[in-house]
């Protein structure tokens, strides 16, 4: 049965996400697994690796270990790629599932044919950004820190507590300049699905529909992020548990392994629901945007309902 569109508070939104996400488990899981199930196989092909440099550290040459080291990079990298592409084949799901739809993980991936390299491309500008403005941060952190260097080479031993508190201060204001922008551009790839639009015009039609609503995607965000940490901790724990009754170390690191891929499989893709949700409700905000008009948007070149919000440079 369709649901009827309107705009909704932030509590509204919580409860849409996990009421669409119970209906349409499988259908969702299935969607976001792409991302972790290549991380674990690239995780599991690196297992004998990782037991011998656990068991014999000084018998692992540099270059293996260099090796080992790319392929967990890769496979954490193919994984960011799944996300994006999970995430704008979650943007389709949820309209249909919206209206009632039937539709099948491979039809919403179907779906996005001719629009993959626009999705990953709005999806490395967004780490860029995100990166950039950690970066800034970082450079302004160093600045006021050699600027107090003298006040702490007088404190000595006294300011050893007060740095670890300006350490831990530190990573937390860069950590917060990187949400900042990501939040600002986390409408990016559903823009660049919906309204096929190409990588920039997404990112800056990004930043003009999540203006106002910046604080409530942030807090869908650490919403969703809280449960995984939860749920990675206690698979996580249960993994370790049974790790200890276990002498052999490959599959002690292959029951961590599956612990993780479990947790993000059932957390991953509640946070991919609501920021679709969110696009779809700031359009309906800011554009009296119509589901069945949108439904039909998906297979044309472009959105034409409602009033457009300006794409701002």
């Amino acid at each position: 049965m369709p649901e009827i569109l309107r705009p909704m508070s932030t509590g509204e939104l919580m409860d849409r996400t996990l009421g669409l996400y119970k209906k349409n488990f499988k259908l969702f899981v299935g969607i976001a697994s792409v991302g972790p199930a290549t991380h674990l196989v690239f995780q599991l092909l690196t297992v004998s690796s990782s037991s011998l440099r656990a068991d014999n550290p000084e018998r692992v040459s540099p270059l293996s270990a260099a090796g080992l080291g790319f392929g967990f990079l890769a496979g954490f990298l193919i994984m960011l790629a799944g996300m994006a592409i999970a995430h704008a084949a979650t943007v389709r799901a949820v309209a249909a599932v919206h209206l009632g739809q039937p539709i099948t993980i491979w039809e919403a991936y179907k779906s996005l044919k001719g629009r993959l390299w626009r999705v990953l491309g709005v999806f490395v500008c967004q780490m860029l950004l995100a990166a950039l403005a950690a970066l800034v941060a970082i450079l302004i952190i160093v600045v006021v820190v050699l600027m107090l260097r003298t006040l702490f080479e007088g404190l000595s031993r006294e300011a050893a507590p007060l740095a670890g508190f300006a350490v831990l201060g530190a990573a937390l204001v860069v950590l917060v300049a990187a949400m900042i922008i990501w939040v600002r551009y986390a409408l990016a790839i559903a823009c660049c699905v919906v309204e096929d639009l190409g990588v920039i015009k997404s990112i800056k039609r990004s930043s003009a529909l999540s203006r106002g609503s910046r604080f409530r995607i942030f807090l869908v965000y650490i919403v969703f992020l809280i449960l995984a940490v939860l749920a990675g901790a206690a698979l996580g724990a249960l993994a370790g548990g049974l790790g200890t009754l276990i002498p052999n170390v490959p599959t002690r690191l292959v029951l961590i392994y599956l612990a993780g891929f479990l947790a993000g499989l059932v957390t991953g893709p509640l946070a991919t629901i609501g920021i679709a949700l969110v696009y779809y409700d700031e359009r309906v905000r800011k554009e009296a945007f119509d589901l069945q008009v949108m439904m039909g948007d998906l297979d044309l070149p472009s959105s034409t309902s409602g009033a457009p919000v300006p794409i701002q440079s």
